[in-house]
């Protein structure tokens, strides 16, 4: 199995097989792909390069092809990519775009982001910088911040008109108008629809028809003054009457004293200046109110420790009371013990009252002895008991103390909270009256706003009752809008040139512009079976890009087509190994793209291209094999590849 090319190499001289035919220049601002690029943080870049004229992706099914044109066409605009498992882990798809000038861009966007980031240079790695200019990704009339303008203004054709309807209806052109007739997936390469249409209905046909016309003239559709029919006439006067129950239904909710729409307007400038001076005022008393509830609030907290310190007082001075009233029980005590022993020690005889000895053992004067003692002892205890009833008497003294210049204090606080009660009160009085006018005020322009409004809703009403009153009448028919009939048969013989370059054995192609059909003979294109139709639309898009290229009439500058051959077979040629038959239509197709095509093609196909195109072009070889060289699009994770034995 071949391995991929990574690079274009330059054609170094003919070949006898095909001459090589010189690109014409083109001055028209087209566009050129440069790479397609996968990041993600710890992943390995997935990327293709683009080739300026001819980028092959061949190779077995299910390995990511056609992901390569999905990720493409997800990059220019589409609404969603389907993602496939080996995608898991990139956050960024980066798209190179070349314009003519040489400037080049970078569009990035997340995998399911509705929001493009443009870089003006080259980047093919995980960017973690701010974009230059941030775009969304569909299209909007409204806004030119949007890729599809972006591009459309690169190419010089912002604000170029598009005919929707057969009676001069326009609208603005779109990109993805442009790619659909230069992209083309498999499922619509072989799909019945024309060429020039997305979608079998009949809804937008005229549109896609009028994109053809732009492309193959150049020339947009004017700005048409479009006026109805007898038939739309009618339309209208049921628009009118309708208008007018609406407009009945508005004024009946007018307030018939509320005056006209002048007045209103008076009355909310006067409103408004009175508001302004009542929510000055009120912010000036509401400044003050809250000042004056700090302050409350913070002589709450003081009268709060206040009263907690003086029960601590109290509590210590309750505790002190007890102590000494019992120092002076210990004193009475003392006084009595003093008094009682002297008389006991004279009165009684017998054994000591204070030692306890029989009369025979005690000696001469052992009762003033045993007296003397006693005395000294109870009047040592005494001094020592009034000298700590004399320090809780200073103790209690100083708590007393404390405690009245606490009480002072709080007195104070107390007196302090009660006027800020009252000047709390007195702005409570003055705030009420303002807060009821503010109120009054909001209310009274609420109403005149509401008043407001239905007059304005009322006034465009009539605006647009005048303008269906003021249309006129326009005769019906075809649209003016049709391509010349000399511009449809140039572009005819430009797809049967394209077909006779790629050997396709057929006559009189014909393009009708009114029923955007392709007709081979006088059969058409749906008629046909799948193998000639993607070969049919495949030399449409091709024709289409070479014919715009060479007029120099607008066009994307590229084309990618997704599987235009797999299913052809050449009428009357078997297919063998026998190197000297003559070149398939395979190999034609491959060399006229790269040899006379003036654009820049991108092709997706299963079958291998010839060889000398395998040489010079850009060509990739996704394989199902793991240990191939490009195993699809994404690199094959080591954890993923099969274990392998030497044995």
């Amino acid at each position: 199995m071949s391995a991929p090319r990574h690079g274009p190499s330059p054609i170094g001289g003919p070949r006898s097989s095909s001459p090589i035919c010189l690109h014409r220049e083109v001055t028209m601002p087209n566009l050129r792909l440069l790479h397609l690029t996968f990041a993600g943080a710890r992943r390995e870049t997935a990327q293709v390069t683009f080739d300026p004229r001819l980028t092959v992706i061949y190779g077995a099914s299910d390995t990511g092809k056609s992901f390569v044109s999905e990720a493409i066409d997800y990059m220019l605009g589409a609404r969603k990519l389907g993602l496939i498992p080996e995608a898991e882990g990139y956050s960024q798809i980066l798209l190179g775009i070349e314009f003519p000038d040489g400037s080049v861009i970078t569009l990035m966007r997340g995998p399911e982001s509705g929001r493009i980031s443009v870089f003006l240079d080259d980047v093919r790695d995980l960017v973690y910088r701010a974009a230059d200019l941030e775009l969304a990704a569909q299209h909007s009339a409204r806004s030119s911040k949007n890729l599809s303008r972006y591009l459309l203004e690169r190419m010089g054709l912002d604000g170029a008109l598009i005919s929707t309807n057969d009676t001069g209806g326009t609208k603005l052109l779109g990109f993805r108008d442009l790619l659909h007739l230069c992209l083309v997936s498999e499922t619509r390469m072989v799909s019945k629809v024309s060429p020039v249409l997305r979608t079998v209905g009949a809804s937008g046909q005229t549109a896609h028809k009028s994109v053809l016309k732009l492309l193959l003239t150049g020339e947009g559709e004017p700005v048409a003054d479009a006026r109805p029919n007898a038939a739309q006439r009618r339309v209208h006067k049921g628009k009118i009457s309708l208008l007018d129950e609406l407009v009945l239904d508005l004024q009946r909710q007018l307030n018939p004293n509320g005056g006209n729409e002048a007045d209103l307007a008076g009355q909310l400038r006067l409103i408004l200046t009175h508001q302004d001076r009542a929510a000055a005022t009120l912010q000036e008393v509401t400044t003050r109110h809250a000042e004056a509830v700090a302050r409350r609030a913070g002589l709450s907290v003081t009268v709060s420790q206040y009263d907690q310190r003086l029960a601590e007082v109290d509590d210590l001075l309750g505790r002190f009371g007890l102590l000494r009233s019992q120092y002076e029980s210990d004193l009475a005590r003392l006084a009595m013990v003093n008094e009682a022993g002297s008389l006991l020690g004279y009165f009684r005889t017998g054994a000591c009252v204070f030692c306890g000895a029989e009369p025979e053992h005690q000696s001469a004067g052992h009762d003033a002895q045993e007296t003397t003692s006693l005395h000294t002892a109870v009047h040592a205890e005494s001094a020592k008991t009034q000298q700590l009833l004399s320090d809780l008497h200073l103790t209690i003294d100083d708590l007393q103390t404390q405690r009245e210049d606490i009480a002072g204090q709080r007195n104070g606080s107390l007196a302090q909270a009660e006027e800020a009660d009252l000047e709390i009160s007195l702005i409570d009085q003055e705030m009420q009256p303002l807060q009821n006018e503010a109120a009054e005020l909001m209310s009274a322009r609420s109403i005149v706003e509401q008043e407001l409004g239905l007059h304005r809703r009322i006034q465009e009403l009539e605006d647009v009752r005048a303008g269906l009153v003021a249309d006129g009448a326009q005769p019906g028919g075809r649209p003016a809008g049709s391509i010349p009939a000399g511009t449809v048969a140039a572009f005819d013989r430009a797809i049967e040139r394209t077909l006779e370059a790629w050997q396709v054995r057929i006559h009189d192609v014909a393009y009708d512009q009114y029923t955007a059909e392709l007709f081979v003979g006088e059969r058409a294109r749906a008629g046909h079976g799948k193998g000639m139709r993607a070969v049919l639309h495949a030399a449409f898009a091709t024709s289409l890009a070479d014919y715009c290229l060479h007029q120099e009439t607008p066009h994307p500058g590229f084309i990618i087509l997704d599987s235009p051959l797999v299913t052809y077979r050449q009428p009357g040629v078997r297919h063998t190994d026998d190197a000297d038959l003559p070149d398939s239509v395979i190999d034609y197709f491959y060399r006229d793209l790269y040899e006379r095509f003036p654009g820049q093609a991108i092709v997706v196909e299963n079958s291998d291209p010839p060889t000398d195109i395998v040489q010079h072009a850009q060509v990739y070889m996704f394989s199902r094999d793991p240990h191939d060289h490009r195993f699809g699009f994404f690199p094959v994770r080591p954890e993923a590849l099969p274990s392998t034995s030497n044995e």
